[in-house]
């Protein structure tokens, strides 16, 4: 009878040691979330397949924005610390696709267009997207590139 106990013994003290594992910090379930700055926007326009021009607009200053995404799948953008563009956003493969776009100005919200972009790059700190679609004529270019870079 006490080898029985001994064996119980041994096996409850095993069990005990098994339960009392560290458990690891659950990863957070979207590392895409949080307050982001707009470090800079780069335009690429092309004509005929060749770049023809480059603009640049760096974010500082009176023209700092930032885009807000929230656990719950919604956002804002914000400039100069209003909200001027509320959204909701999905994230899929390397696309982040914003929708129920709306905008404010002349004191009023109006609802905007659905938008999207596409090569998205989430470093620790870091945020890169992109889009591009055609011109309208009569431009002197048939496509655009822009390119995003935001920053936490």
């Amino acid at each position: 009878m006490k080898k029985i106990y001994a064996l119980l013994f041994v096996t409850l003290l095993g069990l005990s040691f098994y339960a009392c594992k560290k458990d690891t910090p659950a990863e957070p379930t979207n590392k895409i979330t949080g307050e982001w700055k707009i470090n800079n926007r780069v335009f690429e326009f092309y004509a005929g397949g060749k770049l023809i021009d480059t603009q640049t607009e760096n974010n500082s200053g009176n023209n700092t924005e930032y885009v807000i995404l929230n656990e719950d799948g919604t956002g804002s953008f914000k400039k100069n610390g209003e909200t001027n563009v509320k959204f909701a956003y999905t994230v899929s493969d390397a696309t982040i696709s914003f929708t129920h776009v709306t905008s404010f100005y002349n004191n009023q919200w109006y609802d905007g267009s659905d938008f999207k972009y596409t090569n998205l790059k989430l470093g620790t700190a870091e945020l890169y997207y992109s889009t591009e679609g055609p011109v309208s004529s009569p431009a002197p270019y048939d496509k655009y590139v822009t390119r995003v870079h935001l920053i936490k």
